[in-house]
């Protein structure tokens, strides 16, 4: 059941400048993480902020259960909207205890209904012992916490998350993500965050939005995203990825690392760029390979090799942590590509 609709929605700040979002449609799911991916600039957060109502769109449409919150003659504003939001800064009342600052938008509830709906929320969040505290007696991922359980605490039909993990530490980002998207799932509560750290769109989203200069490059799942880029773009953003000169050929895409099936019946002669990612080029040692690794970045639990191939193409092979290779070794690579992605050359 689709729970939010955009329509075609534009907004444009200066009459001189691009529009930050520019013609874009997508449809959200009840209960669906939905996830917009791109680079600084591109859109993410006047997404969202056009979606809160704290922009009007310039034209399009912004449809939740049905009811146009904002378009051509009509106009819902933030607060009848239904919707929370967890801000970068999470955005706390520092004179505010935790309990106080999770009751502050449940003015409808009374003055005696506020606590136990308060109580109810830092419990779901773990924090149920932090009620008395004061934000600048938290650490980051509890105030995180906290300001996801304010915006829980009055059941918004859909949660807005703009860049949640960005001040938390590695460890802690990656903790949280568990954190939150248990709270979402276990509420079937629907969300929608931005960030440009693939990791975190991969890991919590259903769907993966990629947006490029206020335009929708590709929306899809995860493993749709990364395995088959709709764009170069997409493909270049999202996980690192080399591109071989190839040739459609009778016999498939011929390249410098072997002969690659044709799935799509294109025309013969023609030049395209093969998509490889990391993970489909491997290497064994050889004193007649005609490859050289220039490079190896550890990675922990990887090393990333950089090989040289003889017509000076560079292309990555993603191995063991424990397969240690010096710079200048000659080796023969392969690539063993099970999705063949090209582009045009």
């Amino acid at each position: 059941m689709e729970l939010l609709t955009l329509e075609d929605v534009t907004k444009r700040y200066a009459p001189a400048q691009p529009p930050a979002v520019d013609g874009l449609t997508l449809t959200v799911a009840q209960g669906e993480i939905l996830a917009l991916l791109g680079p600084s600039g591109c859109g993410k957060t006047t997404t969202l902020r056009l979606i809160a109502g704290f922009e009007a769109p310039d034209s399009g449409r912004v449809v939740m259960r049905g009811e146009t919150m904002a378009g051509p003659g009509s106009w819902i504003p933030p607060e009848r909207r239904g919707i929370g939001i967890v801000f970068q800064d999470y955005a706390l009342f520092p004179h505010l205890t935790v309990a106080e600052n999770v009751g502050f938008g449940l003015q409808h509830l009374g003055r005696s209904g506020r606590p136990p709906r308060a109580r109810q929320i830092l419990e779901l969040v773990g924090l149920e012992t932090f009620a008395s505290r004061y934000p600048h007696e938290l650490s980051g991922g509890q105030q995180q916490r906290v300001a996801l359980a304010r915006a829980l605490a009055p059941a918004p039909a859909l949660i807005l998350l703009d860049e949640p993990f960005s001040n938390l530490d590695a460890d802690l980002r990656a903790q949280m993500r568990e954190e939150v998207e248990r709270i979402l799932r276990n509420t079937g509560t629907t969300g929608i965050f931005v960030t440009h750290d693939q990791e975190e769109a991969f890991t919590l989203a259903d769907r993966v939005g990629v947006l490029n200069e206020g335009r929708l490059e590709q929306l899809d799942a995860p493993e749709t995203i990364y395995h088959h880029p709709a764009t170069l773009f997409v493909a270049e953003f999202v996980g690192a990825a080399d591109f071989l000169p190839g040739l459609v050929t009778p016999y498939g895409i011929v390249t410098e690392l072997g002969v690659f099936a044709d799935t799509e019946a294109r025309r013969l002669g023609k030049k395209v760029k093969v998509m490889l990612r990391p993970d489909d080029v491997t290497f064994v040692p050889s004193s007649v390979g005609d490859g050289t690794i220039v490079r190896r970045d550890f990675r922990g639990s990887e090393n990333l090799y950089c090989i040289r191939l003889p017509s000076g193409q560079r292309v990555h092979s993603s191995q063991a942590s424990a397969t240690l290779y010096p710079n200048g070794t000659r080796v023969r690579a392969e690539a063993h590509v099970i999705h063949v992605v090209t582009f045009p050359a």
